[in-house]
């Protein structure tokens, strides 16, 4: 059952913009050291940053106020099957209910968040 659902794009530009403006300062607020180490030992990082905070900014809108995680509570992490979402705190019992997709290119990345629940025998209606 589909509980959530969100996506997000942003300018590759503008993150680049923010980064070059206020440096590590800003990459600390919003990413993990993993993140962080893992975008800027890349070419290009601004656009492996912009695509994690497209995924942070998806991942936010497939949730309710009341449930959304912080900046650092939200990490994206590289998998052999793509990128998944590791949720920390309250929310981690998230993690495994999270399906994310995201690209990105030289002027955008965009993301896309699924957050689903298993639904058991009972609670499908069939008896």
């Amino acid at each position: 059952m589909i509980e959530g659902i969100g996506v997000d794009i942003v300018s590759v530009e503008r993150i680049a913009e923010v980064y070059k403006k206020h440096g590590t300062r800003f990459l600390e607020k919003i990413f993990t050291p993993e993140e962080i180490h893992y975008c800027t030992g890349k070419r290009n990082p601004a656009e492996h940053l912009a695509a994690r905070f497209a995924a942070k900014e998806a991942l936010a809108k497939a949730l309710p106020s009341e449930k959304r995680p912080g900046w650092q509570q939200v990490e994206i992490i590289p998998g052999t099957n793509g990128p998944r979402v590791k949720v920390r705190g309250e929310q981690s019992c998230l993690s495994g209910n999270i399906k994310l997709s995201m690209s990105h290119e030289r002027k955008w990345a965009v993301a896309m968040v699924l957050i689903s629940k298993e639904v058991g025998k009972n609670e499908t209606g069939n008896r």
